[in-house]
Parts: structure tokens; sequence; C-alpha cells
């Protein structure tokens, strides 16, 4: 048995057409005919990293018209090979988040949010290594939000929450600034108010034209279809055949990190591992040191900023 750092899980980006991919057919034939299997190894020498692509060959509008049942049951074999190689949790195409968290097959799966709340984290330390950042902004929401903008506003920095519906954040902007002592607001989005003192992160993947649109701020897109943040991985990606994009480098960096923290890993540093989790919300901060002693970001930071 190869002895495997992650396994990715994905599923073709082609829909299949004709009459054997209609529902009906699907519904009875799809657990037969379109199993899930290994189909490559990929080797990430930078960092030591090895791991294995877990395919169906469907698309996610064939596999949605299978009934729910049936869906749970083909997702539980794949996780099945994943435990065959003595690994706890299962990267996954971040574009599937939605859709395969509607069914509960009782195994972990990474789609990379800590790793992208952790870059974010680690850009933010480097940036203020470099040059004076008067004011951190934030577009676009992430999982556990209010947690990653305590983790972020440790810096020191003021930071903001623009967006278009600024008023459904007030409620915690309130807390952190008065219960909590960090100098975080929130107000309409308004890119037109962006300088040279700015560093903007963008996770709305419909404002992603902003850091084109005004340049004069340091934006950073830290969304699915964002490609060219570390070049040497995403070629390794490329070599097998895989998008290097960040919907894939994500989940992929932060199962790998995972291991390599103790968290959701059968040995590892435990100690680690169990702080973390005291709050899960706070995860990327224990990635970001992580990253630190791996030397990750280093493959990150320069293309990135």
């Amino acid at each position: 048995m190869l002895d495997l750092d992650f396994a990715f899980f994905k599923l073709s980006s082609d829909e299949k057409r004709g009459l054997f991919y209609r529902k009906h057919f699907l519904n009875r034939l799809a657990p037969v005919f379109f199993p899930p299997r290994v189909e490559k190894l990929i080797q990430l020498n930078e960092l030591n990293f090895t791991g294995c692509q877990i395919s169906m060959p469907l698309g996610p509008g064939n596999l949605g018209l299978i009934e729910p049942e049936k869906q749970q049951s083909m997702l539980k074999r794949c996780t099945g090979i994943v435990q065959d190689y003595q690994l706890p949790s299962m990267a996954v195409d971040r574009r599937l988040k939605r859709q395969l968290l509607k069914l509960s097959i009782g195994f972990p799966l990474v789609f990379g949010d800590n790793f992208i709340k952790a870059l974010a984290a680690a850009i933010t330390v480097r940036m203020l290594s470099r040059r004076k950042i008067k004011r951190i902004i934030i577009v676009g929401e992430v999982d556990h939000y209010a947690e990653f903008i305590s983790g972020i506003s440790l810096c020191g920095v003021p930071l903001s929450i623009q967006t278009m519906f600024p008023a459904q954040y007030e409620v915690m902007t309130y807390r952190l600034l008065y219960e909590q002592g960090y100098a975080v607001s929130t107000s309409a989005l308004n890119p037109h108010s962006w300088d040279a003192g700015d560093l903007v992160f963008i996770f709305d993947p419909h404002r992603e034209g902003l850091a084109v649109a005004f340049p004069q701020a340091c934006c950073i897109q830290l969304t699915n279809n964002v490609c060219g943040l570390a070049p040497e991985l995403e070629a390794k990606l490329s070599r097998n055949a895989m998008e290097s994009r960040l919907y894939n480098l994500a989940p992929i960096m932060e199962t790998c990190m995972l291991g390599e923290a103790g968290i959701l890993s059968p040995g590892g540093e435990q100690i680690r591992a169990n702080e973390a989790y005291k709050d899960e919300g706070n995860i990327f901060l224990t990635l970001q040191q992580v990253g630190e002693e791996l030397g990750l970001w280093d493959l990150f930071l320069d293309k990135a900023i």
C-alpha cells in the first residue's frame, strides 16, 4: 500500500450527454458503470507531499440527477478508498462544496477554506513587514467570518468590511469593536475610496474585476478561479492534467497541512491539534503557523503580493 499524504476527489469537468445519462438510467446504472477509482498519483516534490486523485466519470450536473441516497453511497465508496490508504480526510474540489455538503457520509471532507484564510493571514504579515498599510479591506465572506476578522485584526491595523449590505454585519462589528477592542468597521462597498495604503482581500467571486479596475490599492483575489499564486505547485497540477486554480490547490494544501498539524490525523502533534479544535474558527491561525514551518508561504507570497 502506498504511503500517501492526501487524496483528492474530483468529478469530470464535462457533463455527459445522451440517453444513457438521463435521470432514469443514471439512478439505475451509475453505481455500477461509474464507480470511483484512483486515477493518478500527484507528486508535490517542493513540499515532499504525495497524493492520489480519485475520480468519477460524471459531471456535477450528472451526479445531481441521481437520488441523494445513491449519491451518498457512491461518495462513501470514495471515502472507503481513502480509508484504505489510512488517510483521515479527503480533499475535494471546492466547486463541489455546496453540492456535497448536502450529503451525510460521516467522513471529513476538506474544501480548503482554512487554507485560504491562512494564506490571507500570511499575506497580511508579509505585507506589514514590507510597507506601511493603513487599512485592511475585506470584500466577501468566508466560513467562521467573525473568527477570521478577529484573527486578521490581531495585526493592529484598522479593518473595514465592505459589502453591498453593511447592516447585516453591524452586530458582529459592534461586538468586535466594543467587546474585544478590535478596530473593525463595516460600510457600503466603495472601491473608489481605495488607495495605495489599502490591502484589499477579495473573496466574493462576483467582485473579481475590482482588482483590475482599481489597481491603486494592493488587491489580493482569493476566489476559486484564481491562478498564478504559486506557479511551481500549479505547474505540478498542470502536468497531472489538473486545473491549476485555487479550487483544486486550496483543498490539497489544507489536507496536507492538517496532517502536519496533527489535526484530523491519527498521529502528529496532538497537543497543537487539541488546541486548534478548542475553537474551530481559529484553525486557520494554526495552519498559518504550519505554513511558516514548512516554508510553504515562500512558494505563494512573492507571487501573490
